[in-house]
């Protein structure tokens, strides 16, 4: 922690000290003038970022050194304040950022004040929480037949969610021998209109034009609904469960499903 004239009481600097949070202090000109000792434990860190040997060497840099575009972090502090934002530093460390004036005893601005809390390893979960239900989302899982898949929907269905399963779903029957493809739906917790012309307009016709026959399974009364509301074709095959799904295909296919006697 480095001393300076913004604070003049001790208590002042051992009440931030003890806060946990990281807490920086810049004058009017921008510049770097004060951090706390749980801010400088976050600096030592990341002394290879920043270029710098421990620090106190930030001391009197102006704050324009970390932005691409210092006039937009300029007009925030002078004219958005308070400010929050969740911000990411060199694609590595994570934080949510609350900005305020730093006002002297007499009451007029002096600096700006930043609370800088580290959520570097709840962004890392987050990120890979994401990743996981993304890959959840474009799984295709063979079934008992050979040339059938099976497409299960989980969790939100957004555009994004939905454009990617569509590519990965066309990927994967261009190259591989597939005739029927089932998609569930029973896992699905919400999908918005957009999200449901894709899945039901652009990839069903975009799998019927390359010759295979799409089949809904584990459908509820409120994905009914759903499809009402986009006027979903008719003609597509749809089952309240994936077995009767199955059965379906297996007729189609000519085969029979036998219970073997023990």
């Amino acid at each position: 922690m480095t001393d300076t004239t913004f604070f003049s009481q001790t208590e002042t600097i051992r009440a931030l000290n003890c806060l946990g949070d990281n807490i920086f202090v810049c004058d009017l000109n921008y510049h770097i003038v004060w951090f706390n000792q749980p801010a400088q434990a976050l600096l030592e860190s990341m002394l290879g970022y920043l270029g710098i040997d421990e620090p106190n060497d930030l001391i009197g840099r102006s704050i324009d050194e970390f932005y691409k575009h210092p006039s937009h972090q300029r007009g925030i502090l002078q004219h958005q304040l308070p400010y929050q934002s969740t911000i990411k530093l060199f694609d590595r460390f994570a934080a949510n950022i609350v900005i305020s004036e730093y006002c002297g005893e007499s009451g007029d601005k002096i600096g700006y004040m930043l609370v800088w809390r580290d959520v570097t390893e709840v962004q890392k979960e987050f990120e890979e929480n994401k990743k996981l239900v993304n890959e959840l989302s474009n799984a295709i899982i063979p079934t008992v037949i050979d040339n059938a898949i099976l497409v299960p929907l989980i969790g939100t269905m957004t555009d994004d969610r939905s454009e990617n399963l569509i590519q990965s779903a066309l990927n994967y029957c261009a190259t591989n021998s597939t005739d029927y493809v089932l998609i569930d739906f029973s896992g699905l917790t919400e999908m918005g209109q957009s999200s449901a012309h894709k899945l039901c307009e652009t990839m069903t016709k975009s799998l019927s034009l390359m010759g295979i026959t799409v089949v809904y399974v584990g459908i509820t009364k409120r994905i009914v609904q759903w499809f009402i509301n986009i006027n979903l074709d008719p003609s597509i095959p749809t089952f309240a469960t994936f077995r009767q799904g199955i059965n379906y295909v297996v007729n189609l296919e000519g085969y029979s499903l036998v219970k073997i006697d023990e």
